[in-house]
């Protein structure tokens, strides 16, 4: 072999090693946005479940407000208008109670998950 043999070798060998090195930090930053999706997914499921027991929980009330609606439509007709009045602003409250939580969980899902990517993206 010649020196200019050898030196190709040797600047292909120097270009071989520069590219293992960038898939290599390739790899470690997908392996590292990965770990955080999964975290993020995590926490998501999470918020899901705490929206699903608030909505359990706002069912609940609501069957609770339709058993007293059927028990006040047995009543005269100034106290049914008074009930479903009551049951009216009842269910609303309800409506907005459920409205709320549910706008609470996606902002902070939105929040766990916009800093969940801000953190993964510095650096």
């Amino acid at each position: 072999m010649t020196t200019a043999d050898l030196l190709a070798a040797w600047r292909e060998a120097t270009r071989a090693a520069e590219l293992a090195e960038r898939l290599a930090q390739i790899a470690t930053e997908s392996a590292e946005r990965a770990e955080t999706s999964a975290l993020g997914s995590e926490e998501i499921a999470d918020l899901a479940e705490q929206t699903a027991a608030s909505a359990a929980k706002a069912a609940e009330r609501a069957r609770t407000a339709a058993i007293q609606a059927r028990e006040l439509a047995r009543l005269g007709r100034e106290e049914r208008l008074a009930g479903a009045q009551s049951t009216v602003t009842t269910a609303r409250a309800l409506e907005a109670d459920a409205k709320s939580l549910y706008h609470e969980a996606e902002a902070e899902s939105r929040r766990r998950h916009d800093g969940a990517n801000g953190a993964g993206n510095r650096g």
